[in-house]
């Protein structure tokens, strides 16, 4: 055998287990890859539809970093964001305003993780659908009475509307009519008035309602002098139709401290968007007895208080649309919490036209 050859022969051996050698070592080393730094989207799960408007974000934690960073957006470019927030210690996020998104909507989301001296890169971002239990128009309807304790033709018309709200039969359905009574500047020393000047003022002069009482408006619209038969026509030409908005009302109520929580959702049916709504959360007391001046002992349905500012909580609302808010109140000591009625009704500011009202009793 040649000499080089022989040579070749053992070279060529520990080539290929120097070779072998180094491959297995290639395979030990992937696991020396650094963890990732990038989150994973945990919920709302991706393409899912949630029945809640205030969902909890959750998604994977990085052991290494110092915060997060998550982004809501309108659009899949995250071009239109609804929130845009930093300084996140925890990995997950919980949105406090209970009108934080709207219902029969898409978003999408993504978060990055933040760590002592760099930023990781964005999550992949998910999507979800808001869909909630769905809410009815009604036939439901607002009467807004201004009155007075010392005005004398204010009897005849408040009489007719205690028999509606006593469930005489006078209307259609009495019972889908909602009443609620401002008192007025018209004599001095209403009791009614006094009590709270500034939400009766309010709705007086929003109606330009203090020269002549009583002024009776039929969701927002005038329905001039009383006339018994005018008045049953005026309210049952609209009981026959539905309501273009709808209200869905949730109430909790604790007696003992007198003070409530009331959850509202308001849906724009059908109609175009109207661009000055504002809603409004009305406290009326019911069975106050006093003899006034104008032989009137019994008042129903009378304005104690607007949780909502007096002149109304402005919103924006779509077609289709559903939006949810929420508020606290409290109930004077004066007033019987047993008599009290909790009014929500939606307006226009400019054409004064109310799309919707509902009532719920505290307790």
């Amino acid at each position: 055998m040649n000499i080089k050859n022989i040579f070749f022969i053992p070279v060529m051996l520990l080539g290929l287990f120097l070779y072998s050698c180094e491959s297995n070592d290639s395979n030990v080393n992937t696991t020396n890859t650094p963890p990732s730094t990038i989150p994973s989207l945990l919920f709302p799960v991706n393409n899912s539809i949630i029945s809640t408007l205030q969902p909890s974000f959750d998604w994977t934690d990085i052991a290494s970093s110092t915060g997060y960073k998550l982004q809501i957006s309108r659009n899949q470019s995250f071009s239109d964001l609804l929130l845009d927030t930093s300084g996140l210690t925890a990995s997950q996020y919980s949105p406090s305003s209970p009108d934080f998104l709207n219902d029969s909507s898409t978003y999408y989301w993504r978060v990055r993780a933040v760590f002592a001296s760099d930023t990781g890169d964005w999550s992949q971002s998910s999507n979800f659908s808001t869909l909630l239990e769905s809410i009815n128009a009604t036939n439901k309807i607002l009467v807004e009475i201004f009155t007075n304790t010392s005005c004398i033709p204010c009897v005849e018309t408040n009489r007719y509307f205690d028999d509606i709200y006593d469930l005489l039969g006078i209307t259609s359905n009495d019972a889908s009519v909602v009443i609620i009574r401002t008192h007025t500047t018209l004599f001095a020393g209403d009791p009614f008035y006094l009590y709270n000047t500034t939400d009766n003022s309010a709705r007086m002069i929003y109606y330009n309602a203090a020269a002549v009482n009583p002024r009776t408006f039929l969701l927002g619209t005038n329905m001039g002098s009383f006339n018994a038969s005018a008045y049953t026509n005026k309210l049952n030409e609209k009981l026959g139709s539905l309501r273009t908005y709808a209200i869905a009302l949730n109430n909790t109520y604790n007696p003992a401290s007198r003070s409530g929580n009331i959850s509202i959702r308001i849906k724009q049916i059908s109609g175009p968007v109207v661009n000055d709504l504002v809603y409004h959360l009305a406290v009326t007391e019911n069975e106050l007895i006093y003899a006034a001046p104008n032989g009137e002992t019994r008042f129903e349905n009378t304005l104690r208080d607007l949780v909502t500012p007096p002149d109304g909580q402005a919103f924006t609302i779509s077609p289709g649309q559903t939006n949810s808010y929420a508020h606290s109140y409290s109930i004077d000591n004066v007033i019987n919490d047993l008599h009290v009625d909790l009014t929500v009704f939606v307006q226009s500011v400019s054409t004064k036209e109310v799309f919707a009202v509902e009532k719920i009793r505290p307790r």
